[in-house]
């Protein structure tokens, strides 16, 4: 794969050039929990995870041409960050309309932790208290 130097909030990171099915990869319990913690530890006051069922997701990826999510920075009525979910192409372009008369999938309505974290997830306990992996 193509790999490409870009600038993003000031600094450089290295990332694929192509858009495949095959973008993004298991970054591991330990890395993903420092990089949530971070986020936490940054921004206290904002959701910590948004959860978004799987029919709507297989919806936004069965559409034709649709090889891949792209998930938005949104804010709804209330000032709460919430993530739109919308199909992107081989060429990395949105899907938002499917033909002339029929838009796309666009995804939004997650379910924002908290205060929905799951049964077991207690923000301020312990790892092994709440089943919180950060």
């Amino acid at each position: 794969m193509d790999k490409e130097l870009v600038v993003v909030s000031g600094k450089v990171i290295e990332q694929q050039r192509s858009y495949t099915t095959k973008v993004g990869k298991d970054i591991g319990y330990e890395s993903g929990a420092k990089m949530v913690k971070r986020h936490f530890d940054q921004h206290p006051d904002e959701a910590t995870a948004a959860f978004m069922g799987r029919e709507i997701i297989e919806g936004i990826l069965s559409q034709p041409g649709c090889i891949g999510l792209r998930v938005f920075n949104g804010v709804d009525e209330l000032g709460i960050r919430k993530p739109i979910f919308v199909g992107a192409d081989k060429n990395g372009n949105n899907i938002l309309h499917l033909d002339t008369t029929r838009k796309a999938i666009v995804a939004g309505g997650a379910k924002i932790c908290p205060p929905y974290c799951g049964v077991n997830e207690d923000l301020e306990a312990t790892e092994e208290e709440s089943g919180s992996w950060w």
